[in-house]
């Protein structure tokens, strides 16, 4: 499928080992718990593309109560998903569409071509026409997709529950909803580079012909004066941790970790600077660390607020996939409550937003 055609060997095969979790507390919960981790991980995805991706041959037929409508008693397959068109036909056939689908609040998705999304409500564990443990074929068939069930109550197949969504893999989760396009041709790029190097010179042969001798007097400009508050590195407070000296409450501001514009996903190029704080933590093994992220001040407050809880917790959980107990990690956003600079250039902007690593106890005796 095009959605895979860019991603390499090594991604493919990281794949397999899971992107997005699902816990699930019963069947049929869990079943749209995955509906909507495939469609957070692939947001750009047609009806189309998803009906391939999840076939009806997983979950063929329905209960006794829809036999008007689906297998075995028609020849229509009950499936995972139906397009929101299935509800004329229920009508049609005086159906109630919530007792064959999910139809409540945040139940009902919609796929990138606008699309209406309902998921099958129905999962059984012995299937009437195959029979199979539909959600098993399910939860078997979206782990080529990246999408892993951690748990689900089998025995309780029918009682109401939620479901949680767990991203384990964010560059992976960046490197999907974000393929690489196609290379810009070398050579353009080189007659560019020559035909703006020409422009250049007659630019200047031009301005040092019109050069007087005495300057145009110009108006002062206001110059921003920045002020960086002068914080430890993580070698400074290594050496003083292992001296002994109390650092609780010290903390590192990181404006090089990079999210996606508006959303809580880890740009790659910030993994370096995540690789220092893994080194530290591994480094002072009683380390714990309270992660804060803060926004600048474009955008309104509350959401700026929630944009930097997400952020810190994205990052709390790329620690945590990378082997550091979560009970050595909390997590906070202020948003754009506290800025370290001023937000009326682009440059201060730049470093209010960041990631604050503050920490909560060294393992000192003074602590």
């Amino acid at each position: 499928m095009k959605l895979f055609e860019k991603l390499s060997d090594s991604e493919r095969k990281a794949l397999q080992n899971g992107v997005i979790e699902v816990h699930g507390k019963s069947m049929n919960r869990t079943a749209l718990g995955v509906v909507d981790a495939m469609l957070q991980l692939y947001p750009n995805a047609t009806f189309e593309e998803l009906k391939t991706m999840l076939p009806d041959s997983i979950n063929p037929a329905a209960p006794k109560n829809y036999k008007s409508l689906f297998k075995p008693y028609t020849d229509k397959m009950y499936g995972v998903i139906q397009p929101g068109s299935i509800r004329k036909e229920c009508e049609e056939n005086e159906l109630d569409i919530n007792a064959s689908h999910f139809t409540g609040d945040k139940e009902i998705f919609k796929t990138s071509d606008g699309i209406e999304v309902l998921v099958s409500k129905s999962w059984e564990s012995k299937d009437t026409e195959t029979g199979e443990h539909d959600l098993e074929n399910l939860i078997n068939h979206v782990g080529q997709y990246g999408i892993r069930v951690v748990s689900f109550e089998s025995n309780k197949p029918f009682k109401k529950g939620e479901y949680l969504i767990e991203i384990i893999n964010p560059v992976l989760v960046h490197r999907i909803q974000n393929p690489r396009t196609k290379k810009f041709p070398w050579w353009i790029l080189l007659l560019l580079l020559t035909l703006f190097g020409v422009a250049l010179f007659f630019i200047l042969h031009k301005s040092s012909i019109n050069e007087t001798a005495e300057p145009i007097p110009t108006t002062p400009q206001s110059k921003v004066t920045v002020i960086i508050e002068d914080k430890p590195t993580i070698t400074e407070l290594k050496s003083q941790i292992k001296s002994g000296i109390n650092t609780e409450g010290e903390s590192l501001s990181f404006h090089e970790i990079l999210f996606k514009k508006g959303g809580d996903v880890i740009l790659p190029e910030s993994e370096a600077y995540l690789l220092e704080i893994l080194s530290f933590l591994n480094d002072i093994p009683e380390l714990t660390l309270l992660i804060v992220g803060h926004t600048s001040i474009e955008g309104d407050f509350n959401f700026n607020t929630s944009l930097s809880k997400k952020r810190a917790a994205s990052v709390v959980n790329y620690l945590i996939s990378k082997g550091i107990a979560s009970s050595r990690l909390t997590q906070d956003g202020k948003g754009s409550s506290e800025p370290v600079e001023t937000n009326e250039n682009e440059e201060g902007k730049k470093l209010n937003r960041r990631i604050e690593f503050i920490i909560t106890n060294d393992g000192g005796k003074e602590n």
